[in-house]
Order: structure tokens, then C-alpha cells, then sequence
């Protein structure tokens, strides 16, 4: 592990790439699979409430993800982008259908997350900033009546139903969040693992070098010794 850490053929930019691949891969597996649940109970809801809208584009969001999860030929880019947009997506069509709920917000913030990890700092801040007039304009369209929600039902407390569908909705962009983060500290445990490894390697290395330098020192002093015996 010391030997890869500091070999002189590493390649950081490889090994950043591949852990942003790491974390788009699993966050779109939590999309799938755990994101699967949500699906199905908000798709169950949609049509026995009769909210077509949200039926409709629940598929439609649900089959881009599973789409980009299988897609794992496109390049990388264009499937962090599709994925960041999805989000958006449905962040933006949940505050249209049901309003400033929990959900829709910790999509978008789950979104913004991770795009920090995905992306560099100047394309965080930009969808940060984007997320956040995104939160006044659909607030703004709510506000003035320009649309109204489909049903203020989908999330009523008193059903339990609708408990279970935001717990899914918050394992699945939870998990996304943490998994993304997760994949960050392991490789940086990794590294510095790494490092603590090399450093006693190194400390080992000197402690040898100092102790053969002592034997070569009392070596030629026994040397000088003898031959100013020979000599007298």
C-alpha cells in the first residue's frame, strides 16, 4: 500500500476520477433499488388518488434513473449531468405537486451535495445558487396562483401510508448523500493509511541506516586501532 502511495508512476487525476465513478455508480444503485419503494408506493398513491400528473412523471423519473444506471457506457459526464438533472427534476416537479414540503427541499440539498463531489467548487456553487432561485420562482408560481398543487392528501399525516413514502424518499436521497461522502473517506482513510504506513517504513529505514552507520564506525575505529598496533 506504501508503494502505491508514493510511486512515482500515480496518477491523482485517474484516482479522483475513479472514486467520482465510484460515487455516481452507487448513488444511482440507491436510486434503483432503494428509490424502487418510493416508486412503487408513490405510483400505488398517484393512481388511487387519481393524481395522473404525478403518476405519469413519477415513471418517467424513475425510468431515467434506471436508464443511467444501466447506461454505464455513456461517458462520465454525460451520466453525472443526467443524474444532477434528474434531481433537479423531480426536486423541481415535487414543489410543483405537492408545495415547500420536507421532501422536495431534501432533494434538491441532497442534489447540491452531491454535485460538490461529482463536480469542482464553481459548478457546486452555481447549482447551489441555481437550487436556491429555483425555491423562490416555484414559490413565487405557488404563491401567485399561477399553479396550484394536485393534491394536498399525498402527504397528510394522519395516514401512515404517506409516513412510509417520505421514509423511503429520505433513505433513498439520504443515502445517496451518504454513500458519496462515504466513498470520499474511505479513499481518503486509505490514503492516509498510506502515509502512516510509509512513515514508519521511512522511520524503520533510518533506524537501520543510523545503526549500520554506528557498526561502520566502530568497524573503522577498530580498523585505525589495529593498524596503529601493526604499526608500533
Amino acid at each position: 500500500m506504501a508503494t502505491n502511495a508514493t510511486s512515482p508512476h500515480r496518477d491523482v487525476v485517474s484516482e479522483a476520477k475513479s472514486i467520482r465513478q465510484q460515487v455516481l455508480h452507487y448513488s444511482l444503485l440507491v436510486a434503483v433499488v432503494v428509490g424502487g419503494v418510493a416508486f412503487l408506493l408513490t405510483l400505488l398513491d398517484a393512481i388511487q388518488l387519481g393524481a395522473w400528473k404525478i403518476a405519469g412523471g413519477t415513471i418517467t423519473l424513475y425510468g431515467g434513473f434506471i436508464f443511467l444506471f444501466l447506461a454505464k457506457r455513456l461517458p462520465y459526464r454525460a451520466r453525472a449531468h443526467g443524474f444532477l438533472g434528474l434531481l433537479y427534476v423531480v426536486g423541481v416537479y415535487s414543489l410543483l405537486m405537492v408545495g415547500y414540503l420536507a421532501a422536495p427541499v431534501l432533494i434538491l440539498a441532497c442534489q447540491s451535495v452531491l454535485c460538490s463531489v461529482l463536480f469542482r467548487r464553481r459548478v457546486t456553487l452555481a447549482v447551489l445558487a441555481v437550487n436556491l432561485l429555483t425555491l423562490l420562482a416555484v414559490g413565487a408560481v405557488l404563491s401567485t396562483g399561477l399553479m396550484v398543487v394536485e393534491t394536498t392528501t399525498f402527504y397528510d399525516p394522519a395516514g401512515f401510508t404517506n409516513w412510509i413514502r417520505v421514509a423511503a424518499i429520505f433513505a433513498v436521497f439520504c443515502g445517496i448523500a451518504v454513500v458519496s461522502v462515504d466513498v470520499v473517506t474511505s479513499h481518503l482513510n486509505e490514503s492516509l493509511r498510506d502515509q502512516a504506513e510509509l512513515i514508519e517504513n521511512l522511520k524503520g529505514a533510518m533506524q537501520l541506516h543510523e545503526a549500520a552507520e554506528r557498526q561502520r564506525r566502530v568497524a573503522e575505529s577498530r580498523l585505525r586501532d589495529t593498524h596503529q598496533r601493526d604499526d608500533a
